[in-house]
């Protein structure tokens, strides 16, 4: 039997390579309005709790600032907020519950792309280092402002991201019964 503590590393660890590697994937594949960076996050606070979730989400940030893009580290607040969203969402609703996920991944997509937006568009001139930023650059020619293009670009992709990561997460926790062992 495996300890409370090196299960409770394990899944973090699994968390963490979830982002990068997802995060890694989308980027390459060029995948639209998906970033992937936080299904680990997401999963990590829904099994452990939103401390871990939220340790997770800056752990990931860190090291993808580090190997892909130092803008990840500007969105570190946003994957911490994710984790704790997520995990206190876990914490009073069942999230095996396809209805909880989707509306969590509703809730965690409005709050994270609206926080996302003002940091991309002060730190980082409206670039996310993601895929939606070809459609940001289509609203910006199109005539729309920086502050508009990048908030509907970024509130859009993390609406999309936020759900999809919150559904695949509810499905890997129904079908894979190591991520229920702590439960």
């Amino acid at each position: 039997m495996v300890s409370r503590l090196k299960y409770n590393i394990l899944i973090m660890f699994i968390g963490i390579a979830a982002n990068f590697a997802l995060t890694f994937l989308v980027l390459l594949l060029k995948i639209p309005f998906l970033f992937m960076d936080s299904i680990g996050t997401i999963l990590t606070a829904v099994i452990l709790g939103p401390i871990y979730g939220a340790f997770v989400g800056i752990m990931t940030n860190i090291i993808t600032s580090i190997t892909i893009d130092y803008i990840n580290l500007h969105f570190a607040i946003v994957n911490v907020l994710i984790g704790l969203m997520a995990g206190l969402i876990a914490k009073k609703y069942d999230f095996t519950k396809i209805s909880v996920s989707f509306i969590s991944g509703i809730v965690i997509g409005i709050v994270s792309g609206v926080i996302s937006s003002p940091i991309s568009i002060v730190l980082a001139n409206g670039v996310s280092t993601g895929t939606v930023d070809t459609y940001i650059k289509a609203l910006i020619n199109s005539g729309k402002s920086l502050a508009v293009s990048t908030t509907i670009g970024t509130l859009s992709a993390a609406l999309i991201d936020k759900i999809v990561s919150s559904l695949l997460v509810t499905i890997a926790i129904k079908k894979i019964y190591f991520f229920r062992i702590n439960k």
